[in-house]
């Protein structure tokens, strides 16, 4: 059984706070109006992990509105990462080892980014992720990494379209490398590069799982960027 929470209407933003912040009301996936798992995975995500609040190809922004609202085109009408409901200077953690090869702060729409090398997958695509609205950077452009490393802190809400109106850590993947523009196409160029990233956790497929300490993990997988509790 995934572990999903149904929204079926817009929720206001005191509305989402109530939710989330309810006393251990971690480990699930916010879905809104009804929306069957757009990812393709029913998502089991851990009880202690921060929850998903928009999925990958969700047609949801995180507070549930359409995401064609948002430019109206065929580019954003489905979600092209994974958004990760975590508070203000909240840890982002390394998915995996590799290289930061992208860092822009106070990009216009998505506020500050970077994006890291994860190197090839275990199916031999290269692992590209962008980190989006994040807050400080820990790391620079050329640093090596290695998973569970504390690489930036969450970031507070980015005023503008870009942000969705609730602060999250948008984690985005692809095979490419982009090479100028702005958001997600800075970094990882468009969207058919764009790849699941629950195609690539150390669980399996759609079985995320948290960071642990001295745990040996196998190459060309991802541990969740955000940290459990």
């Amino acid at each position: 059984m995934s572990n999903t929470s149904f929204a079926k209407r817009d929720i206001t933003k005191s509305d989402f706070y109530n939710r989330i912040e309810e006393k251990g009301n971690m480990g699930f996936v916010l879905r809104y109006h009804n929306e069957k798992s757009p990812s393709g995975y029913e998502i089991v995500m851990p009880k202690n992990a921060p929850p998903i609040i928009s999925d990958f190809k969700s047609k949801y922004g995180v507070l549930g509105g359409s995401r064609s609202d948002y430019g109206g085109t065929k580019f954003f009408a489905k979600h092209g990462g994974i958004d990760f409901y975590i508070k203000a200077g909240s840890p982002i953690l390394a998915a995996a080892d590799g290289k930061v090869y992208g860092v822009k702060v106070k990009d216009q729409c998505v506020g500050n980014q970077f994006a890291i090398d994860f190197g090839k997958s275990l199916d031999g695509k290269r692992m590209r992720v962008t980190h989006m609205h994040v807050g400080k950077i820990h790391v620079k452009k050329g640093d090596k990494v290695k998973r569970g490393q504390l690489i930036a802190d969450a970031g507070a809400l980015v005023k503008t379209s870009c942000g969705g109106g609730m602060e999250h850590l948008h984690f985005h993947m692809s095979k490419n490398k982009g090479s100028g523009g702005w958001g997600s196409f800075r970094f990882l160029g468009g969207p058919k590069g764009w790849l699941n990233p629950h195609e690539y956790w150390t669980g399996g497929k759609g079985k995320p799982e948290c960071f642990a300490e001295g745990k040996e993990y196998p190459e060309g997988l991802l541990t969740l960027p955000v940290a459990c509790y």
